[in-house]
């Protein structure tokens, strides 16, 4: 059984204590954590710390910090530009997008998407936090506010892919080196004036194969094959 995980942005250590509370110590609660147990403890930018439960109450997790690493990014800066779709399928996709290696998300509404964003930044905050303690990647991924499809073409990026259903090209050629954007349509698919738009702003058209992915599952296998293609 690998270490739990706790994410704490900015753990004040007292005589090497931690207290966890909130959201993360009812984690804990509910997983069962037992007096002796080892966790990690990061906070977002690669600072991890080791830790051993001492104590737990019934509003925090008291923890003694045994040791401190920090842990380097691994080079690849991978952005993930996903269509508005189905909460349930963005939710799925930017979950496992994060577990891959995404680094940072940036939604946008395309001109065949057919639900509004609405104000779920906090869960899908949660969402990217819990991603994050699952895959033991130590620095949290970026959320961007939602953005018209115009604005995520704007998105700086050495290597711009645009995943399409058809005349799309090699994924290989299509890199050219970190960060690394890659945009996913809606359900209803992309529009001949995105593709267009696209093209003019130097996205390259790149295709998944033959068959016809759906939204959450093309932005999880887009990543694993960019990340591959990278050597990561």
């Amino acid at each position: 059984m690998s270490i739990r995980s706790v994410y704490f942005p900015h753990p004040p250590i007292e005589n090497d204590l931690i207290r966890i509370g909130g959201e993360e110590h009812r984690h804990l609660s509910v997983a069962r954590i037992e007096t002796g147990e080892r966790l990690e403890i990061f906070d977002g930018n690669g600072g991890v710390w080791t830790a051993v439960v001492e104590a737990i109450a019934k509003r925090e997790t008291v923890a003694r910090v045994e040791a401190f690493r920090r842990v380097e990014q691994d080079g690849l800066e991978l952005i993930l530009a996903l269509a508005m779709i189905r909460a349930a399928a963005f939710e799925l996709a930017i979950e496992k997008a994060v577990e891959v290696g995404v680094t940072r998300i940036a939604p946008f509404t395309a001109a065949r998407s057919n639900v509004a964003s609405g104000n779920r930044r906090e869960r899908w905050t949660r969402i990217l936090i819990e991603a994050a303690k699952q895959s033991k990647h130590y620095y949290l991924p970026s959320l961007d506010d939602v953005v018209s499809f115009d604005q995520a073409l704007s998105i700086p990026a050495a290597s711009k892919i645009l995943f399409a259903e058809r005349n799309g090209g090699q994924l290989k050629s299509a890199l050219a080196g970190s960060p690394v954007l890659y945009l996913i349509g809606p359900e209803g698919g992309w529009t001949d004036r995105e593709l267009n738009a696209a093209r003019s702003a130097g996205f390259h058209a790149v295709s998944l194969g033959e068959a016809i992915l759906k939204a959450e599952t093309a932005a999880i296998v887009g990543a694993s094959l960019i990340r591959y293609e990278m050597g990561k």
